[in-house]
């Protein structure tokens, strides 16, 4: 059986045929190679741009955060991979090499002596400040300077000055001291500085009008304009009172209770 012969115009028109069904595939694979280009040339410059911080600046961008000292510092994929050692241990911190993020932070071993440390209470400052000068204290107070506890205590020195000493908590020594007034200039001349009470006048004004046994003194407003004690009071029956006293004139301010009264 003879095999049918496809006329020469039909295969020409065939061929015509498939060369077009072709063409539109190659346009598309053309486009696609052409926007991959331009995406990849835009791509390397902006990647270029991104200045990573050198070893120095990424350890300061840490040490602003986090004092202490960096004892290692490794660049990895785009991350300086650092160990931080401070007063509390040692730190692991993973810094962003070009926006300077901190993306993690993990202490890997920690400071006995740090953890030991622990913060004296008021009395036990005043026992240690007691050791140093026999001067009068006016005012305690615990406060954070720069992250970190410390005392502030004012003194009346014999000659009418008056000091301010920044105290260590954990061990009550003066670290610094800063004169707040000059003494009078003539002898026997008041000082336009009003004077202040005593803790121990405080207290007693206090107890006229709650008996019972002090608990804790304590200066407030010194910089206000508007200076006063709060004396805490433990009476007999279990409940607590804080008497605001005036520490200028000796009014009894106020006299709250832990709980309300019967």
């Amino acid at each position: 059986m003879e095999k049918s012969q496809v006329p020469p115009e039909m295969k020409r028109e065939q061929q015509k045929t498939s060369g077009r069904s072709k063409r539109p595939i190659w346009w598309g694979a053309g486009i696609v190679a052409v926007l991959l280009v331009a995406i990849v040339g835009w791509w390397q410059p902006w990647q270029s741009s991104r200045v990573m911080l050198s070893a120095d600046a990424a350890a300061q961008a840490v040490l602003e955060q986090y004092p202490g000292e960096i004892v290692n510092s490794t660049l990895k994929e785009g991350t300086y991979i650092m160990q931080l050692r401070s007063d509390t241990g040692l730190y692991d911190v993973q810094l962003d090499a070009v926006t300077a993020t901190v993306n993690a932070i993990k202490r890997l071993e920690s400071n006995p002596q740090a953890e030991e440390k622990t913060l004296l209470s008021r009395e036990q400052i005043k026992t240690e400040l007691r050791k140093q000068t026999d001067e009068q204290l006016v005012s305690l107070e615990l406060v954070e300077q720069q992250g970190s506890p410390v005392y502030l205590a004012v003194l009346k020195m014999k000659d009418n000055r008056r000091e301010h000493w920044t105290v260590d908590p954990y061990n009550g020594e003066k670290q610094s001291s800063q004169t707040l007034d000059a003494p009078a200039s003539e002898p026997g001349k008041e000082n336009d500085a009003p004077r202040f009470l005593s803790e121990k006048e405080a207290e007693q004004k206090a107890l006229a009008r709650v008996p019972g046994e002090v608990d804790d003194t304590e200066l407030r407003g010194t910089n206000s304009g508007n200076p006063y004690y709060l004396v805490e009071i433990d009476l007999e029956d279990g409940r607590e009172a804080i008497v605001q006293v005036n520490a200028i004139s000796g009014a009894i301010r106020s006299v709250t209770w832990d709980e309300e009264e019967d």
